[in-house]
């Protein structure tokens, strides 16, 4: 069996839906009766995934794999790679995937091997220490690899840093820094309309039978989901945490027989995903609302909003809404708790030739003309007030879309409504 990349616009050229959003009825379905458009006649999406970069991957895995043609995503740790470079490089070029899984395997220090050298415990860390972290950990990936990362694994499955009150989840930098961010020992497959990619399930594949996950396997069947395996070894031997080679061989050759099973690495099926959600022509339920954060800040990313027009795209190495034309329109589902004024805050990106456009911002049916001036040159993001808007209480839709025929540089990242003090 072998790894088949889907083209989306060959899939979006297949679908057929009229929508628009000013003037005219918008067909939303409720939530629960969408159906999420896996490409080309497939019904739902496995993924697999190695952590801790260990060398029984390479010896007896990688192989296997190779064999049915299936690609994996491996998270590795930059000094576990070194000694094996050329192994891992051609793992690489057979169609696998590299994600990031920190340099120093961050977890609670309730566990006692994390209060050892090297080790540091996720109760040290800061956001920013986080951050910095798994951005020099991208780098040393991209120096020995060539690769820059865009899927991430959660060390030991826990996402939370700090202490007592002080504690909270690095999923927003995840976020940031990456298409997908994986868990583990969780219960349940990805559901793709309504997971936060940031946080999607990892259901543990080691030290079983292939026969106890195929309960979840009819459950992805029946849901359309996205089934998302991991383990850490894999050999002949049963040892802890050892995904079991029988397992793996008994997986390859049942998507071998079931063509209704897209099975691909996890960052591929994460950018399908990411970059279907926000695209109008392919789904027909709203989007989901989103609300302020502890600030009160609405923070209205690309990825959660949906785009609706004949030329708008998600580009997804950007994570924009780019191409625009004045017959193309973004929106978000936005939830305000009490009536707010909000500084308007748009992050941009276009070149000096197309600077000076106007976009008109509609919430309620109430226009609000805006204006993008110079970014730092054609993709290279600024972030900018533009304006004021109240909205009221309770949940809107806010639109936006240019006034001008030909926008095909500008890209927008994020549309941020801060409220206004005072």
């Amino acid at each position: 069996m072998k790894t088949k990349r889907f083209n989306l616009q060959s899939v979006m050229s297949k679908q057929v839906f009229i929508l628009t959003l000013v003037g005219f009825c918008v067909p939303y379905l409720l939530r629960g009766q969408e159906e999420f458009m896996w490409p080309e006649g497939k019904q739902f999406a496995v993924s697999i995934s190695f952590d801790d970069s260990r060398p029984t991957v390479l010896k007896y895995g990688i192989p296997l794999l190779n064999r049915y043609g299936v690609g994996a995503t491996f998270y590795v740790h930059p000094h576990m790679i070194e000694a094996s470079l050329d192994e891992w490089k051609a793992a690489l070029s057979s169609g696998h995937e590299i994600g990031n899984h920190t340099s120093l395997h961050p977890c609670t220090e309730n566990f006692w091997w994390i209060r050892q050298e090297p080790y540091k415990p996720l109760e040290e860390y800061t956001l920013k220490s986080m951050e910095d972290e798994l951005l020099s950990t991208n780098r040393q990936i991209e120096q020995l690899l060539g690769v820059t990362p865009i899927s991430f694994a959660y060390p030991c499955g826990q996402t939370q840093i700090g202490r007592g009150e002080g504690k909270k989840s690095y999923a927003s930098v995840v976020a940031k820094l990456f298409t997908t961010g994986r868990g583990w020992l969780d219960e349940a497959p990805v559901d793709p309309l309504y997971c936060d990619l940031a946080e999607i399930t990892g259901i543990s594949m080691d030290d079983i039978d292939f026969e106890a996950i195929l309960p979840m396997i009819n459950e992805a069947r029946q849901r359309g989901l996205w089934l998302v395996l991991a383990g850490h070894d894999t050999q002949p031997e049963h040892t802890s945490q050892t995904t079991r080679l029988k397992f793996l061989e008994d997986l390859c050759e049942y998507v071998s027989a079931h063509g209704e099973i897209w099975m691909a690495p996890v960052g591929e099926v994460a950018t399908y995903v990411e970059k279907v959600r926000t695209d109008g022509r392919l789904l027909h339920n709203k989007p989901l609302a989103v609300i302020g954060d502890t600030q009160g800040c609405i923070n209205l990313k690309a990825a959660l909003g949906r785009a609706y027009g004949p030329q708008i795209e998600y580009i997804t190495d950007r994570k924009a809404f780019g191409n625009w034309t004045d017959k193309d329109t973004v929106v978000w589902s936005v939830r305000v708790p009490t009536p707010t004024t909000y500084q308007i805050e748009v992050e941009w990106s276009v070149a000096d030739h197309e600077v000076g456009k106007d976009m008109k911002l509609i919430v309620d049916g109430e226009e609000q003309v805006i204006l993008l001036g110079k970014s730092d040159g054609n993709g290279k993001f600024r972030n900018a007030v533009v304006g004021t808007i109240t909205i009221r209480a309770g949940e809107h839709n806010l639109m936006i879309m240019p006034t001008n025929a030909d926008n095909r540089s500008l890209t927008i990242r994020a549309i941020r409504l801060v409220p206004q003090k005072g």
